[in-house]
């Protein structure tokens, strides 16, 4: 029997484990909460700050593409309840503490308030494009940079005192997580390549290989010396362990700031003060908050700061079975519904950092001066050869070395070292050609500050009704319809035998292109017929909607299928019937329902003298709807299965006009806004991308048979998705067409002097969502990309490469069509009445 109080011997070790479930029951708990807080109002800020972006309002809220989104401003309130309620019953024991009790009670009412406000009134619900919704971005960190404060505002001697005086990382952990993490993925990228046979030439691999190992040695190594040297530093302060760890998270905050200006934020193409104002309070906020929650962890962890010899071996396999995991899982899963690759590259640095803590968690056997000597010759040979391939990239004449294409094709099927590549690239591109990267910052996504009123933009000086008679007008966009992948243009393609069929009664652009990549832009640019400010959207914008006067003056009655892009730029019309008004989201529209409703309303139409005008922009093979499949395989099966939905709705579609005398009556149009990348260099999607597969469209025009005697054309000519409505506007009549390096051409002419004044010896393109341009020159068959997003420039000879498989880019090059590119710029500026 135990006396004095005293627990038993043979009940303390029960006693104890009940003790240590007990500990690890809180901190999970505590960590829940904590995560579930910071990640609400991360979530919070992201919000407002993509309402106030316009390419990103239009983008991701007002077009819905991230389908939670909705749903969580819809319980933005419950959740801030939740969230809020949780996190305070940790603080209970803060609230007792004379030192934060002032605080906690400031958290508790001022939260307590904000949610009876949100209650009564969903501020999410309400923010529009504006700087209020900027400034409520920033706000959503207060309640964290507040938290933290409490945290960190706690005793000294349970927080920092606790640091372990060998804090921080030494070359040896840098060292065996740069060489675990390369290998990793480079063995998930040789597997991958095998299983999909898509595995690159030797010479590509080996040499992504052993960069990625260099420039993962060089990132790591160099994080690993400013530790060391911070060290040195605070070791001679009055409080070397608080010193090192308020220096530590200085240094957290410049990563992260960095990474939010350079890697996130030019992606929704937010740039300028504003941007950097952002990312200063987020990296703030972000690093406090986490500085803050491991401290109080530290407060719950028992036991050696370090593996028992025992547990060594099994902690060596899970670190690195869990970064295969991560390997394949980055790009398979995230990659899916990636943008610009921003989610992957988040999601590599978040393995990165999460390796190099557990190698520092577990022993590290190898200890010593020789192994440190051996790190900084490696790290020191890297950087000299980094240094050399940069500069012969960069200032040599020639065109660039086979090293450069071998990178670049090995950062397409590596993402981490993508992620490398894209982090030592930029620093050393930064000062190159800085200031023309500026410039095209300065004229990308005018924000919702830039008043610019709407240009009278006129096809012919003076459009009066038609007084021939009118043939209808099916205009169909697939939307991300790559040319590569229908009959026409490509023999070996077998899914599309009635669009096939179409093209053999048909004029077939050969040499077609966007002059826009993304729909945002390249869908207005088809209604108004000619290059636009970059700005979503000017209003009104009917003044420049020229398809939409041209059916209004010559008394069409116009069946569409509305888009989000489309409910902007159409003025409402009675004469404007909707083929599908459930469809409200993007991605929705379907070419099968579509041409089936369709077919319904024109059997239902009643006046056969007035002519129709169809219009639909299907989203069958965008990239998203292509992600968001259910269906096994990759982006191009599920893309091929799609088009032969499509296509034979399509055939369907044609065979119902013939029926009823409509199809020789009538132009019929099919084409796509741009291409898609599914996969080429690691590419998917089309955000910011300008490469040829992007950029290649079809182009197919059906003419009425009498129509088609009275004019000439030249298939081989380059063709852009702009010269639709100019074409529409001589066709039926209204000409002559304004001769405007900014206007499309008519394709059709009744003689080819006439065809020939239009054509230009070079044509700017722009991406749609960032400070992406381009000059296709030569009749299409080069290909000249300014990245500003990268700070990278690209020449391309599409004749002799025509997948753009090799950067032949040169400073005369980069000089002759940097100066293209201003003066195009410049021009649509001046055109359009902004001055930047």
């Amino acid at each position: 029997m135990a006396t004095g109080g005293l627990v038993p011997a043979a009940a303390r070790p029960t006693l104890l484990c009940r003790r240590g479930w007990l500990r690890t029951i809180g901190l999970l708990g505590f960590l829940t909460t904590r995560l579930a807080f910071g990640v609400f109002f991360l979530i919070t800020s992201v919000y407002c700050l993509l309402v106030y972006v316009p390419f990103a309002y239009f983008g991701f809220i007002h077009n819905a593409l991230l389908g939670w989104l909705p749903e969580f401003v819809r319980f933005h309130a419950l959740l801030y309840v939740a969230v809020f309620s949780s996190v305070t019953a940790t603080l209970i024991p803060d609230l007792r503490a004379t030192t934060t009790r002032r605080t906690v009670g400031a958290f508790i009412v001022l939260n307590f308030a904000s949610c009876v406000y949100l209650w009564r009134h969903p501020a999410l619900a309400d923010l529009t494009i504006g700087l209020p919704s900027y400034y409520w971005s920033l706000i959503a960190f207060f309640p964290l940079i507040l938290l933290a404060a409490i945290d960190l505002a706690r005793p000294a001697d349970a927080n920092i005192p606790a640091l372990p005086a060998d804090a921080g990382m030494d070359l040896e952990t840098t060292t065996l997580a740069a060489l675990l993490i390369s290998l990793s993925f480079a063995a998930e990228t040789a597997v991958s390549a095998a299983l999909h046979r898509s595995s690159l030439p030797a010479f590509a691999t080996l040499s992504g290989l052993g960069a990625s190992v260099c420039f993962h040695l060089v990132i790591f190594t160099a994080l690993a010396l400013i530790l060391q040297a911070l060290k040195l530093i605070t070791r001679k302060t009055a409080s070397p362990q608080r010193a090192y760890f308020i220096g530590g998270c200085a240094l957290a905050w410049l990563l992260c700031f960095l990474g939010l200006r350079i890697i996130i934020l030019p992606t929704i193409s937010f740039e300028g003060r504003g941007a950097d104002i952002f990312a200063s309070v987020a990296a703030l906020a972000v690093v406090l908050y986490t500085a803050a929650v491991s401290l109080r962890m530290r407060a719950w962890r028992t036991g050696a700061d370090s593996f028992s010899q025992a547990n060594v071996k099994a902690a060596w396999a899970t670190l690195v079975l869990g970064l295969l995991i991560a390997a394949y899982a980055v790009p398979a899963w995230i990659g899916r519904t990636d943008w610009d690759f921003v989610l992957q590259r988040i999601a590599v640095v978040a393995v990165w950092i999460l390796a190099l803590f557990a190698v520092r968690r577990i022993s590290v056997p190898l200890r010593g001066k020789a192994l440190t000597a051996g790190v900084i010759v490696v790290v020191v040979c890297g950087c000299s050869g980094f240094a050399r391939y940069a500069q012969l990239s960069l200032y040599n004449p020639e065109p660039q070395p086979t090293l450069t294409d071998a990178l670049d094709a090995y950062a397409g099927k590596d993402i981490s070292f993508k992620t490398s590549y894209s982090i030592l690239s930029h620093s050393v591109n930064s000062n190159a050609y800085s200031e023309f990267y500026d410039f095209l910052k300065q004229n990308t996504n005018l924000g919702p500050d830039v008043t610019v009123g709407p240009s009278d933009v006129r096809l012919v000086t003076d459009l009066r009704p038609s007084p021939a008679r009118r043939p209808n007008i099916f205009l169909f966009v697939i939307d991300s319809l790559r040319r590569d992948y229908t009959s026409p243009y490509n023999s070996a393609v077998d899914y599309t035998p009635e669009i096939g069929r179409f093209a053999e009664d048909s004029v077939v652009l050969e040499n077609a292109f966007t002059r826009y990549g993304g729909t945002a832009l390249a869908e207005p640019a088809i209604w108004v017929g000619a290059m636009q400010l970059h700005k979503q959207y000017i209003e009104p914008f009917y003044p420049m909607n020229n398809l939409q006067k041209l059916l209004d003056t010559d008394g069409y009655q116009s069946y569409i299928s509305f888009d989000p892009i489309l409910r902007q730029i159409l003025r409402p019309s009675s004469s404007i019937i909707e083929v599908e008004n459930d469809k409200t989201t993007w991605g929705e529209l379907d070419f099968v329902s579509t041409l089936e409703k369709l077919e319904n309303k024109i059997a239902e139409y009643q006046n056969p003298n007035q002519p129709i005008f169809a219009y639909s922009q299907p989203q069958n093979v965008h990239t998203l709807t292509l992600a968001r499949s259910r269906m096994k395989g990759g982006r191009k099966e599920i893309s091929i299965y799609e088009l032969r939905r499509m296509d034979a709705a399509f055939g369907q579609f044609l065979r119902f006009l013939q029926q009823r005398n409509l199809y020789d009556n009538s132009i019929i149009i099919l084409t796509a806004d741009h291409g898609d990348a599914y996969g080429e260099f690691g590419r998917y999607g089309h955000s910011d991308f300008l490469f040829p597969e992007v950029i290649r469209i079809p182009l197919i025009v059906h003419l009425p048979p009498q129509m088609r005697q009275q004019v000439v054309w030249d298939t081989q000519q380059v063709a852009f998705n702009t010269d639709i409505t100019p074409s529409l506007y001589y066709l039926l009549g209204h000409r002559p067409i304004l001769n405007n390096e900014l206007f499309g051409r008519p394709l059709f002419t009744e003689t080819r002097e006439e065809q020939s004044q239009y054509l230009h010896s070079n044509y700017l393109l722009v991406s749609s969502y960032a400070p992406v341009y381009a000059v296709l020159g030569n009749n299409g068959k080069s290909l000249f990309i300014a990245d500003a997003v990268n700070r990278r420039n690209y020449f391309y000879d599409l004749v002799q490469d025509p997948l753009g498989t090799r950067n032949h880019v040169t400073i005369p090059i980069c000089n002759r069509n940097d100066a293209l590119i201003r003066r195009e710029v410049r021009r649509i500026d001046d055109f359009y009445g902004w001055k930047s």
